[in-house]
This record gives structure tokens, sequence and C-alpha cells, in this order.
């Protein structure tokens, strides 16, 4: 009977505890993204803000509504979007800066393809209600990096003279898939483990 290889168990055994390891870490990830979640939906019945309070995280102010005032810092980016009536169209956003100095986005509203509306200048003060959104994937591509940036999105109630209201993202749409991935892992792990076995069954069968 041959002995069980101790370099190739060695592997195996580290990979099935990596595997097992990122199971349980999406589970964490999951437990957090449904208290995430939970607060957001929490935030849509606070009273609406005056201003961006500073001493607040992007999490804790995250689909609240509020009022701002802010001047344009950037070209509008161009994003794929729907009206409040479902027709596709681009959505237009702006960087914004706060009296302090803070810089957020701003959704100014929503315009057909064919459109070419006159939109604000830069410099220009926005001044509105809206419902505010995180989003650190779009905040890198509108803000950029640098001190001062906040990652939230503010969607205008009525878009800007020339464009018509977009629709804010809801919280529905955010993912938690961290307990499906959590099951692919342990699976992967299963796997391993069984072809492994089957492995060394077949090499001690082996005269």
């Amino acid at each position: 009977m041959r002995r069980v290889p101790i370099v190739p168990t060695l592997i195996v055994g580290l990979a099935v505890a990596t595997m097992i390891a990122l199971g349980v870490w999406q589970l964490h990830r999951a437990t957090w993204k449904e208290g995430l979640l939970a607060s957001y939906r929490g935030a849509a019945h606070e009273p609406a803000l005056y201003g961006l309070p500073a001493d607040l995280s992007v999490d804790r102010v995250a689909f609240r509504r509020a009022h701002i005032l802010c001047r344009i810092t950037s070209a509008p980016t161009m994003i794929g979007g729907s009206d409040r009536t479902g027709q596709p169209g681009f959505r237009n956003i702006v960087g914004c800066a706060l009296i302090d100095g803070r810089r957020i986005m701003t959704d100014l509203g929503w315009s057909p393809p064919s459109a070419k509306p006159v939109l604000p200048a830069i410099g220009q003060r926005i001044e509105g209600d809206g419902l505010l959104i995180p989003d650190e994937a779009l905040a890198k591509r509108v803000l950029g990096a640098g001190p001062g940036t906040t990652a939230l999105l503010l969607v205008l109630d009525g878009g800007v003279p020339g464009l018509a209201p977009s629709i804010a993202p809801s919280i529905e749409t955010i993912p938690n898939n961290h307990r499906a991935y959590a099951v692919q892992w342990f699976l992967f792990a299963a796997v391993a483990l069984t072809i492994y076995g089957i492995a060394l069954w077949k090499r001690k069968r082996v005269p």
C-alpha cells in the first residue's frame, strides 16, 4: 500500500482551507451588506437634510432626501438612463462643490439620445431638492481622486431647464450576492476534496 503523498496533500489542504475561508468571508460580507441595506431603507424615512453635514458618513446620509446648494466644477458626464416614463436616454452628471469645498455629484436631469440641451456651465450655482445616492464607481469617473471628494450623487427632483427629471436608483437594485458566492466557494472546496479523495483511492489500488 502506498503512503499518502505529503506535498500534494498539503497543497490540496491549503487550497481547500483557502476556499472555506473565502466562503466564510463572503458570509460575513452578506451580513454586513444586509445591515447596510437595512440602514438605507431606514434612511428613506429620515427627515430631509438641509445641506450635507460634514460629520455624517456617506452611509449615514445615503438614500436620504436633501436640499443642496453647490457650484458646478466639471463638464457633464453622460450615462445611460431612463426618464420617469421609461424612455431610454442619458442622465447628465456633473461634479458640484459645496460651500465648504467638498465635492459631490449632481444629476442635472435626463435627455433623449437625439437632444443637445444647453446645460449649466462650470461655476454656475445649482440649488434644489433631491435624493442622495452612494456611488463610488461613478464618483471616480466624474470627480476623480483627491481630497474633498465625496461619493454621493444628488438626483434632483426636477431637472434643470431643458432636462427632464432622472429616475433615482432604487435600493432594491443594489446587489447582495455574497451568500451565493459563499455557497460557490464551499462547493469548490467539496469538489476539490472529492477529486483528491478519488485520486488517493485510485493510487492506493495501483499495485
